[in-house]
């Protein structure tokens, strides 16, 4: 009968405390993907050429002769105001243009830098939470281990305290 109650106490014991703790496992933080946005590219395709003009071909007299004679080619007064005004309009919309590359460019490296922010906060929030994972981990098991050792020493006590008591009983 002591040989079935110590056994059955043993085994109690073992199978209470043989079980190891479950994983921490933390949820999976959001993953935030982006493309980075290309730089922007004028196109000055789009400055209007000036029409047609008309040019007058003279000689040294200034008398209007055909192309093959011609010494001088002169323009219609009409013709010079189209061509300056023209060129006027294409000179300042290209300096505009070129200021509007350059703060676009800026603001699409502004963009392009949050987006790799972004990127390194994922990177940091998933190296946290694997160094939380790993030190819960580390908490559970040693929590284990200290509740296996007080049992197993209580277990020890108690059965020294119950042989020592048994022996007792015997000797008298």
């Amino acid at each position: 009968m002591k040989k079935v109650l110590i056994s059955l106490l043993l085994g109690a014991l073992i199978l209470s405390f043989g079980c190891a703790p479950a994983q921490f496992v933390p949820r999976e933080p959001l993953i935030v993907e982006f493309e980075p946005t290309p730089p922007y590219s004028i196109d000055l395709s789009q400055i209007p050429k000036p029409d047609k003009i008309k040019p007058i071909f003279v000689d040294e007299n200034f008398q209007e002769v055909p192309i093959e004679q011609a010494k001088f080619i002169v323009l219609a007064p009409s013709d010079y105001a189209k061509i300056a005004a023209l060129l006027k309009y294409a000179r300042a919309h290209k300096d505009i243009v070129k200021e509007q590359e350059i703060l676009l460019n800026v603001h699409i490296d502004i963009i392009n830098s949050l987006k790799e922010y972004v990127a390194l906060e994922q990177a940091k929030a998933e190296e946290y939470r694997q160094l939380w994972a790993d030190s819960e981990n580390a908490y559970r098991q040693e929590r284990y281990a200290h509740r296996l050792d007080n049992a197993v020493n209580k277990g020890i006590f108690g059965a020294i305290s119950l042989g020592a008591i048994i022996a007792l009983i015997l000797a008298l």
